[in-house]
């Protein structure tokens, strides 16, 4: 697996929805010793996944001490049960988005997404084509920078950023980016 010197200890989770994921292995490197190795996104999410409980994110990560490695799976799982799932217009659900802004990021998304360490970050998915005109909607709302971009289509097909900046311009850039979901998502040919 690659570990980093003197980790003898490694983790793995899944979960249902790849954006909480990835949100909660950064969360725990924030609380518990702990390095996340690999993250990815079964392509086409859980439906194609080879076991029923697999769910669309892979993680794996390590630490010293199998202790560590238990911390952060209660953080991880505390994160998940208590995190709200994808949001959608009008209970649409062919316009799923997901939207978090996170004051400060962990070092898995320090190393993955490039973002400065203990900058804010706004974590901004949603479908392929109106997603693009949303960030750079976003990206122009604020003092804010991209620190990571996931162009259409991912595997879970939709589109996506992490922007970091500012906790007050990360959440500007959060709402923008709904509102530019919302305008799109109501005058597609318009746009």
């Amino acid at each position: 697996f690659g570990l980093p010197e003197g980790h003898r200890s490694v983790g793995f989770f899944s979960a249902d929805n790849d954006d909480v994921a990835y949100l909660a292995a950064d969360d725990a490197t924030k609380k518990a010793r702990i390095r996340v190795l690999h993250a990815q996104t079964i392509y086409g999410g859980r439906r194609y996944a080879g076991a029923s409980k697999t769910g669309t994110a892979y993680i794996l990560f390590s630490a010293e001490k199998i202790q560590d490695i238990k911390s952060a799976m209660a953080y991880i799982k505390e994160f998940i049960d208590t995190d709200e799932s994808l949001c959608c217009f009008d209970d649409d659900k062919g316009t799923g988005f997901f939207v978090r802004t996170v004051a400060r990021t962990g070092s898995f998304f320090e190393e993955w997404a490039g973002i400065p360490k203990g900058m804010a970050y706004a974590y901004l998915v949603g479908p392929p084509i109106e997603t693009n005109l949303a960030l750079d909607m976003a990206l122009k709302s604020g003092n804010v920078k991209m620190g990571r971009f996931f162009p259409s289509p991912t595997h879970a097909n939709s589109c996506g950023a992490v922007l970091y900046g500012t906790e007050a311009a990360c959440r500007t850039a959060s709402r923008t980016f709904v509102d530019g979901l919302a305008a799109a998502n109501s005058d597609p040919l318009g746009y």
